[in-house]
């Protein structure tokens, strides 16, 4: 087995408790079902997933070190795959369109892409997942979760029109190798469409210029961006909210109630 080195170009840090990993792998149910796997490194997940027997196994993977660990792997027979259909890509997870349906997504990604990625697998791609199960950044994952400060961002909106949200596991930088400088966590992601009347491309860039001067009123933002600053106004009121308020002091369905009335009404 060629020795296994984590690479700071690529963010690598290692998920090493063996309890974590079988959380993780007991969190949805795998067996006989479609998993695509993001980011398997060298395959410690990968294997608590195989135990599980899923339908199909597919692994997303950059490095092609860990691509050559991972087939040596196979060859080797470490990874039992007798009734799995399995298959690993040497990809860019940003170009990579799955090709299977009603899959479900199992991440453990460097913190840098995070970003990107839950926006190509909720909006880029056409057969989205039906769940997904993302480790990432403590920080984060509390902004999507909204407890970031109790305020909405960008982020955690984006994430809300397209699925439903839960922590699943706090999981301390102790238990990687090498330690990262903050914790994580594992974030469940149930995906359903949310105010689906609202097209993606407009709610997307109405949320970008309501929080282009986060400090600033919401109503100046967007009076900026050549909405009518009066009619904000009303729609504002008519949904409890002063002339002072922030974007991140809107929920996902007050932004619904303000894009139906701006654009939509």
């Amino acid at each position: 087995m060629q020795k296994i080195k984590a690479k700071k170009s690529l963010g690598q840090n290692f998920l090493q408790d063996e309890k974590t990993l079988l959380a993780i792998s007991d969190f949805f149910e795998i067996s006989w079902e479609n998993i695509l796997e993001v980011g398997p490194w060298y395959g410690a997940l990968t294997e608590k997933i195989i135990a599980k027997n899923p339908k199909s196994l597919d692994l997303v993977e950059l490095d092609r070190d860990m691509i050559s660990l991972l087939q040596e792997k196979v060859e080797n027979k470490i990874f039992p795959l007798e009734n799995i259909d399995f298959q690993i890509y040497h990809q860019d997870v940003l170009k990579f369109f799955p090709q299977k349906n009603d899959y479900r997504l199992i991440a453990n990604i460097p913190y840098y892409i995070t970003s990107p990625i839950l926006r190509h697998f909720l909006y880029t791609v056409e057969n989205k997942p039906q769940k997904m199960l993302i480790l990432m950044q403590k920080e984060v994952a509390e902004k999507i979760l909204g407890k970031w400060k109790e305020k909405s961002s960008v982020l955690s909106l984006f994430v809300a029109k397209k699925s439903r949200v839960e922590a699943v596991i706090s999981v301390p930088r102790q238990f990687f190798l090498p330690i990262p400088k903050v914790d994580s966590v594992v974030l469940a992601f149930y995906c359903e469409e949310r105010l689906p009347e609202i097209a993606d491309d407009i709610f997307l860039d109405f949320i970008k210029k309501a929080f282009a001067e986060p400090r600033k009123k919401l109503l100046n933002n967007l009076a900026k961006s050549e909405y009518n600053k009066e009619k904000i106004l009303e729609i504002l009121k008519n949904i409890g909210k002063d002339e002072n308020v922030r974007a991140e002091d809107l929920s996902l369905e007050e932004y619904g109630e303000v894009i139906r009335e701006v654009i939509c009404g």
